[in-house]
């Protein structure tokens, strides 16, 4: 059966959640979450939380799901302590470095590859499984074909969204917010800058702004190809939120047929949130309905267009037919022309053939007053429900009392005599004198003594063993026993912590000593590479003589001529694999991959964990590029050992010293570079005028918006997006102690004359 899996970015959307018909939540802690603006949870109600699931049958995922630097090493560990001892089902992953210290530290926790490692195809899939990995959230992009394909990759689970945000640039590749607000997208802190408006073609139109995903019926066919889990985005959405979608797709799942039910709960959602949606390129890999170039955020329930609008006394008013019902203090949003956002009220005054009413009826006309200072509101304007008391009183949920956090499990022994009690438990005892009688019966005395100390509730004790000495049968008062209980609790509670706290330390230190120790310092010679998507640019490199270039690093792409490689030097070239490679140009890839190999080119550079499959026993050395994220060294680590003979460091990394300290003969520093910005398969010219615009999937354009100009490329009709300017970062490299350099030529269309002419004021 497939799972369906809700958001619960606080508690109360956990208890929602579940009460609605999730079958399981994912979650964040206060630190390493890809939503940390989130309310997130804390170690504590992270314990309780997955405690109250457990006994409803259901699953806890805990995303860890953000790329991590190097000083932050001992505050992750302790993250996944605290993980491991709530007893989580899962753990989302994008950092190679998070995921080798949980295989390797924390084997109990199961690894689950997170979204933002932008897995699209069946290589990755099965590269994920072959590295551990339990589950793989697909990329959003993903057509169901694709989808299909992937699902027949064994011994690996298969996740999707089907509803929520989407990003515009594939997750874990958008570097905007970092480079221009210097907030993360990886790191949980993302800006949302392809939310703004943009200068483009002479228009300002948010030419990057999706529409959110919805799927609704379409997860029958998921189910169908064979997925596991179902997805719903919205960590930093409400309770009230989480409960109307679980429970809409919830009702899909069980078989709901009756339409006008499943509209009812999606007009719901819409109440409560909704920009316009889109079934994404499930369908169709060429759908150009995914974007929304014209008003940004949310607009709720369409009620109809306004008829007029008049004034009645000192008030204005909107008058519409209505095709929900309306009722006073309802939030109303009314689209305006040239505005980026609805003109939102409160409809604190309702009017139905001139008299005040509490609610409008559908298919009644209504009076909606305006506010004293409102806008021109134009007739055949949009008139949208964008909150419903009604439906905020609709999704009641179940929130059970708190429960204490702690869990301990104890054996306690009681020990009875003429002159007192005593009990003892985790190295304590606790006493308390008197003169006892004979008891009835030693069963009766026995029976006692085990009511008494089988009450841990409150504690999170758990009673593993109770052993009674009771030789002369004597009843002790339940007072008495219980007084002793509750002082031999609190004390074994106190014991049981301070062991877990002690252990947890040494277990920090033991981790950290050991990952140390992991560096791989070598001196090294300085070396200087060069990366080129350009073949013209590629030619005049191998052909200049006394380019001083150690390694020329060649895209490859489905359209490249192999014939451009015919008598090089293989030893000096190397063969980069795209980060994006879908099922329509994979096998074009894999024909270029074995037709160099088999000519005598053994050096590749893989951007995604797909290459891994693809160069799996090929003989082949093979590097990895930054899209591979390495920010630490337990990453660095990590992706040597799968066979890379070096790594690029990630242009995010703040402090790079320390791998190129402890790698410096294997960690690449690019000192010149365009890092993509965006990387995605929605066309900003097509959102513009709602179809292709037959450019060939080659145009270059400059654009802007309130973060400075931008180059705009299209390449075999996916788009990048570029800085005004390269990223020239030779100083502070060389400074940090990089000893391998690289300038990459990619994507901008320089003349060859301007960038050999850089390349040698690089290289002096």
């Amino acid at each position: 059966m497939v799972e369906l899996l809700a958001p619960a970015g606080q508690i109360d959307s956990g208890y929602a959640a579940f009460s609605y018909g999730a079958d399981a939540v994912y979650l964040g802690l206060t630190r390493f979450s890809a939503r940390a603006e989130a309310e997130n949870f804390t170690p504590e109600a992270l314990t309780g939380f997955v405690r109250y699931a457990h006994g409803l049958k259901k699953k806890v995922l805990v995303a860890v799901n953000t790329v991590f630097f190097e000083d932050e090493k001992p505050d992750l560990i302790e993250t996944l302590q605290n993980i491991r001892e709530a007893h989580a089902d899962g753990v989302i992953v994008q950092d190679w470095g998070t995921a080798r210290l949980i295989k390797r530290y924390f084997p109990e926790l199961r690894l689950h590859a997170s979204t933002q490692m932008a897995v699209h195809n069946r290589d990755g899939a099965e590269a994920l499984r072959n590295l551990g990995f339990k589950r793989v959230v697909l990329a959003r992009e993903l057509t169901l074909e694709e989808i299909k394909d992937i699902c027949r990759v064994p011994g690996i689970e298969k996740e999707v969204f089907i509803h929520g945000a989407l990003c515009y640039c594939y997750s874990g590749l958008c570097l905007f917010s970092s480079i221009y607000a210097g907030r993360s997208a990886n790191r949980g802190k993302c800006v949302y800058p392809c939310r703004e408006s943009f200068h483009i073609e002479g228009k300002n139109k948010y030419v990057f702004s999706m529409k959110d995903m919805a799927q609704s019926e379409n997860v029958l066919l998921l189910e169908q190809a064979g997925v596991n889990a179902l997805k719903i985005e919205g960590r930093k959405k409400s309770p009230l939120y989480v409960a109307a979608v679980t429970d809409y797709y919830r009702s899909i799942l069980d078989g709901e047929k009756n339409k006008a039910v499943l509209q009812d709960k999606r007009d719901k959602i819409s109440c409560i949130f909704s920009r316009p949606t889109t079934e994404f390129f499930l369908k169709n890999r060429k759908n150009f309905n995914v974007i929304d170039p014209e008003i940004v955020g949310h607009r709720g329930l369409s009620l109809g267009q306004v008829k007029s609008c008049n004034k009645h006394g000192n008030n204005r008013f909107v008058s519409f037919k209505t095709a929900s019902t309306v009722s006073r203090y309802d939030g109303i949003q009314i689209d305006l022309p040239a505005e980026e956002r609805p003109f939102g009220f409160s409809a604190e005054t309702l009017r139905i053939n001139g008299k005040n009413v509490f609610e409008a009826k559908a298919g009644q006309t209504v009076d909606v007053a305006l506010p004293e200072k409102a806008p021109f509101i134009p007739v055949g304007a949009t008139v949208y429900l964008s909150s419903s008391n009604a439906v905020k009183s609709a999704f009641p949920y179940d929130k059970p009392k708190e429960t204490d956090a702690f869990t301990g499990n104890i054996r306690v022994a009681v020990s009875v005599n003429k002159s007192g009690v005593t009990a003892y438990a985790c190295e304590q005892t606790i006493t308390a004198d008197g003169e006892f009688s004979k008891a009835k019966s030693l069963e009766t005395a026995e029976n006692a003594i085990k009511n008494a100390f089988s009450k841990t509730g409150g504690t999170g004790l758990v009673l593993e063993e109770l052993t009674i000495s009771n030789p002369d049968g004597l009843f002790v008062p339940l007072s008495v026993l219980n007084d002793v209980r509750r002082r031999l609790y609190d004390k074994a509670r106190q014991t049981l912590a301070d062991s877990a706290g002690a252990h947890k330390t040494a277990e920090k230190e033991n981790i950290l000593k050991r990952e140390s120790a992991l560096s791989v310092q070598a001196g090294v010679e300085k070396s200087f590479s060069v990366k080129t998507d350009d073949e013209a640019f590629f030619k005049a490199l191998v052909e200049t003589e006394n380019m001083p270039v150690d390694e020329i690093v060649f895209m490859l792409s489905p359209e490249t001529d192999l014939a451009l490689f015919e008598l090089k030097d293989a030893g000096k070239i190397r063969f980069a694999l795209p980060a994006i490679a879908r099922r329509w140009e994979m096998q074009a890839l894999k024909q270029k991959i074995d037709s160099l190999i088999a000519v005598g080119f053994k050096k590749f550079e893989i951007a995604n964990v797909w290459g891994l499959n693809v160069l799996k026993n090929k003989n082949v050395d093979f590097s990895c590029d930054w899209p591979v994220y390495v920010a630490n060294l337990s990453a660095a680590q990590a992706v040597l050992e799968t066979g890379a003979s070096f790594f690029t460091v990630s242009p995010e990394t703040p402090e790079p010293d320390a791998l190129f300290d402890a790698f410096s003969d294997k960690a690449v520093a690019v000192i010149y570079q365009d890092p993509p910005l965006f990387v995605s398969e929605s066309c900003p010219y097509a959102a513009l005028e709602g179809k292709c615009q037959n450019c060939g999937g080659n145009r270059v354009e400059n654009i802007r918006s309130r973060y400075g100009s931008f180059v705009s490329v299209m390449k075999n009709c996916r788009h990048f997006l570029l800085g005004e300017h390269s990223r020239l970062k030779k100083r502070e490299m060389v400074k940090a102690g990089a000893r391998l350099l690289r300038a990459e030529f990619m994507y901008r269309h320089e003349t060859e004359e301007q960038r050999t002419d850089i390349l040698r004021r690089l290289i002096k």
